[in-house]
């Protein structure tokens, strides 16, 4: 769950002290220089390793404890957590946190996935409840002013938290919530639920009128808790998110669906198309689509290696490592005549007298990026460091088992040349996918072929925007 930098804080840096953005004491008056007497060279250790604590240009800087808190550089402690962290000096502020974790990407969320306008200004009760009704979480009770105290019971019931919630005692929940302001005892055991589970970010201002980007926020974490929001196993510099892809990679299997792989043979026998991707819904990232980039690829070290690249290039992007079944004919010549051993994530299959067609797990890895700028920059990063050309033919430079024609695309419309659009022929049973592709100019002969083979089956062709490698390769153009 996301929002829980303060909770990671608490629990990483200096047994038990609190460790805070560096604030001047409360009587302190902003840009005011004091002497004061402080104990310095105070450790840091960060996820059980001693960390040196450096400024941006990598000077150490020192920590230091005065009248009974611990002061050590925030930028230390967010960028050794893999947060982002900024220095607004107009505003005299710091901002920390992951790259895309904010308000407007939330509220484009909300307007893409279930049609609820951005939430502007101070929130009543009718347009709060509104959004809940549009996600499909029951409203809440109207009481008072609505604020992320109030707010708390109703996104805890949507997060299916309630239980939970009410095993507070009414001490440990008053104890709980002393820090943020007067709670009533009734809201109480909610906000401290919403707090422990990251519901509510405990950095908000519990008691004020809930504005629109707080709402969206809270939002949005309850989509997430309760399974209706993206489905991703972390950020691109998560520092283990390469043991995530790798642990995810290894449990997939090749899986089928008997309807959609009887059509499959046939549009392929037929030649309408030389394959097709096979997917299952449950897998499905869900990402907000004008920010996200498919990128489809068959090696998983491949993958780990490119989240170096985005991560030296300074692109933060959510991770979802969705499996395919990628369905191709075989040629027995390719193995002297002879049908090659299966394995949990490979086999080939005889589907007629002079047909095989070989069954691999693949997977497409779904990069949602912070910003629509950010993910314009991923094709140039893909022809600069995972694509072959033919004037290096030692492959310098390039990460492990870059391709000839790399496969990425975006459901929304891009710029040529870098892309072209095609169609995805996305034919439906239930809750499994097939996923031919057409040009402009084959959707037809595809589109009919599919439709007359697919009885009873929901054929949607959707457009989207493919790299300009593969587009040449599917129209023959270049191998590369």
């Amino acid at each position: 769950m996301k929002h829980l930098l303060g909770k990671r804080i608490m629990a990483m840096v200096l047994a038990a002290v609190l460790t805070a953005a560096m604030v001047l004491p409360a009587s302190a008056v902003l840009g005011q220089k004091k002497n004061l007497e402080v104990t310095a060279g105070i450790g840091l250790t960060i996820n059980g390793l001693k960390a040196k604590a450096t400024d941006v240009t990598g000077k150490a800087v020192d920590t230091f404890y005065y009248d009974g808190t611990t002061y050590v550089p925030v930028r230390a402690v967010g960028e050794a957590l893999g947060q982002t962290v900024a220095w607004d000096s107009a505003g005299q502020s710091v901002a920390i946190g992951t790259k895309g974790n904010d308000a407007a990407n939330d509220a484009a969320y909300l307007s893409e996935y279930f049609g609820i306008s951005r939430l502007n200004g101070t929130l009543s009760w009718a347009t709060y409840n509104s959004a809940l009704e549009k996600i499909g979480f029951e409203k809440a009770a109207a009481s008072g002013t609505l604020t992320a105290a109030t707010a708390a019971k109703s996104l805890v019931a949507a997060a299916n938290m309630t239980e939970l919630a009410l095993t507070y005692t009414s001490q440990e929940a008053s104890e709980a919530c002393k820090r943020y302001g007067t709670i009533s005892a009734a809201d109480a055991p909610y906000v401290a639920c919403a707090i422990e589970m990251g519901l509510i970010p405990n950095s908000v201002d519990f008691t004020a009128a809930l504005d629109g980007d707080t709402a969206s926020v809270l939002l949005m974490n309850a989509v997430e808790a309760s399974g209706k929001g993206r489905n991703y196993i972390g950020f691109s510099n998560d520092p283990d998110i390469a043991q995530r892809l790798t642990s995810t990679w290894n449990s997939f299997t090749v899986f089928d669906d008997e309807a959609l792989s009887k059509l499959g043979v046939e549009i392929v026998s037929s030649g309408a198309t030389t394959g097709y991707n096979l997917k299952y819904d449950g897998n499905a990232a869900r990402f907000l689509s004008g920010n996200t980039i498919q990128y489809g690829h068959d090696n998983i070290t491949h993958a780990v290696q490119l989240m170096g690249l985005l991560n030296r290039a300074g692109l933060v992007a959510r991770v979802q490592l969705e499996p395919k079944v990628s369905v191709y004919e075989y040629l027995l010549e390719w193995n002297d005549g002879k049908m090659p051993a299966s394995t949990p994530t490979y086999e080939v299959r005889q589907v007629a007298d002079n047909l095989y067609l070989t069954y691999a797990v693949e997977y497409d890895l779904q990069l949602e990026f912070s910003s629509q700028a950010d993910r314009n920059a991923f094709d140039g990063i893909i022809e600069e460091y995972a694509k072959k050309y033919d004037d290096n033919p030692e492959l310098e430079g390039l990460i492990y088992s870059s391709w000839w024609q790399p496969l990425y695309s975006t459901k929304v419309q891009m710029s040529a040349p870098q892309y072209q659009q095609i169609y995805d022929v996305v034919v439906r049973n239930g809750d499994y996918t097939i996923h031919p592709f057409a040009t402009a100019e084959t959707l037809g002969a595809v589109q009919g072929k599919v439709a007359s083979a697919a009885s009873g089956l929901s054929v949607t062709p959707t457009r989207i925007w493919v790299n300009a490698a593969f587009y040449r390769y599917i129209t023959g153009t270049s191998h590369q």
